[in-house]
């Protein structure tokens, strides 16, 4: 083997395994928002390059359409073993990486033909060094192509996929991967009509339109699905907000019954004041300590254990101290109304309640418990819930919320409220854990 001969091969291998590298960082891309963390998504693309390379330099070669598939399901066994939340998720992402890298490679091979159709002219074939460098430029090319629309369509569905930290149900996984697998059977039909034919030319334009349409069906359903799942989330959030005010007007109503037993005790008060000094007075004192004790069980029965400045706030954490207590939670509760402020009770009650439900969902371990912490620092009212927590949250980097194991159209709808309600304010959430113990912190602007 000459030289010039040695060089086309070794450009030709190269250029193969520059591309699958290429195609590795692109799913590394294109999986990161979705993941834990990058370094989870750098592995899945490590190890969907190091297989398609491996594929490629074996001796025995497979179909391309084989080895994609291969290679795309090494991907999909390393995002599962790095995050087992979600699969269905992680199957609509190889599935359409898989489609997009395939129609990707196809536009890019299409250009290469039109160079090749250049570059094989027998006259420039005679100036072996020239006819070697423009091979090069045109693998060069080739490369950048191929990186360039993978790349740009991966970043595309990111872009329009909005609901990255959202358990993704099978009707969203069997809607969104229908136009990804017709691209790829669209290519096989024309693919086997143009070897049937042998045709090119007109029928390459006709082909590269085909797979750009393909990959805009993607991006297009995509986003009809998103605008649509964000109507119907918008809507259970309004739904579910609702129900919680509902729920609050009903303890409204009961503080409300409460006090007004309290009122009614202290207008006896001075008829059982009288009766206990004349039971005294007959020096029935065993009539009396039992009458007494009775008074006392009654008012113990109507007085409030928690008194936060609003009867709100205290009907909410009184229910949720009582569940607490009957589930064998610890419940600590240092929570004050703040005073003379812009605050709607509703909006505060809000937070509380969709706070101290996700604290009863997640709250474990051996000596379980829940606390609740607020103070006021000028115009900032801050609202510190923590609870145990055995394991390990995930914070989304979209949205700042911890990624949900809920499935169903519910997904984290009452920590959205919660944040809607903190943006009211000028707010913000904060979620954090350090060791068994996850602390959200609500901050409030209250002036």
């Amino acid at each position: 083997m000459n030289p010039v001969e040695l060089c086309w091969n070794v450009t030709s291998y190269v250029s193969i395994i520059v591309q699958l590298i290429a195609a590795g960082l692109c799913l590394g891309i294109f999986i990161s928002p979705y993941m834990p963390c990058r370094n989870k998504a750098v592995k899945a693309g490590a190890a969907y390059s190091v297989v398609m390379t491996v594929l490629y330099i074996m001796p025995l070669r497979i179909d391309n359409i084989l080895a994609y598939f291969i290679g795309t399901l090494a991907a999909f066994a390393v995002m599962c073993a790095e995050d087992r939340r979600n699969i269905n998720q992680k199957i609509f992402l190889s599935v359409t990486f898989f489609s997009l890298r395939w129609l990707s490679a196809s536009m890019a091979g299409i250009i290469d033909h039109f160079f090749d159709i250049v570059l094989f002219n027998p006259e420039l074939a005679a100036r072996v060094w020239l006819h070697y460098g423009m091979y090069v430029a045109v693998r060069v090319l080739c490369i950048l192509f191929s990186f360039l629309f993978l790349l740009l369509s991966v970043k595309a569905v990111n872009r329009a996929y909005e609901s990255k930290g959202g358990y993704m149900e099978r009707r969203e996984l069997v809607m969104l991967t229908v136009p990804s697998l017709s691209g790829v059977a669209g290519y096989a039909v024309f693919h086997f009509y143009q070897i049937k034919s042998e045709t090119s030319g007109f029928y390459d334009v006709l082909c590269f339109l085909y797979y750009l349409i393909s990959v805009m069906a993607v991006l297009v359903i995509i986003i009809i699905f998103q605008n649509w799942k964000t109507s119907q989330e918008e809507q259970s959030g309004h739904e579910l907000l609702e129900s919680q005010i509902n729920t609050i007007k009903t303890h409204i109503e009961g503080i409300e019954k409460l006090y007004g037993d309290i009122r009614s005790l202290r207008h006896d008060m001075g008829n059982h004041i009288q009766m206990i000094e004349r039971l005294m007075g007959t020096e029935n004192t065993i009539e009396a300590s039992a009458y007494l004790e009775s008074l006392k069980i009654e008012w113990q029965e109507l007085a409030p254990e928690i008194r936060t400045g609003n009867p709100v706030t205290d009907m909410i954490l009184l229910e949720k101290k009582k569940e607490a207590k009957m589930r064998g939670i610890r419940f600590e509760s240092d929570f004050r109304y703040p005073k003379n402020t812009k605050l709607d009770a509703f909006d505060v009650s809000v937070i509380l309640y969709n706070a101290l439900n996700n604290c009863m969902e997640s709250v474990n371990g051996e000596k379980p418990y829940i606390r609740i912490q607020a103070f006021r620092k000028n115009s900032i009212f801050m609202l510190i819930i923590s609870n145990s927590f055995e394991g390990k949250i995930s914070i989304n980097p979209a949205d700042g919320l911890p990624y949900t194991t809920k499935k169903g159209g519910g997904h984290g709808i009452g920590l959205k409220n919660m944040l809607r309600v903190a943006k009211k304010y000028m707010g913000d959430l904060s979620f954090e854990q350090n060791g068994n113990e996850v602390t959200v912190g609500i901050m409030l602007q209250v002036a």
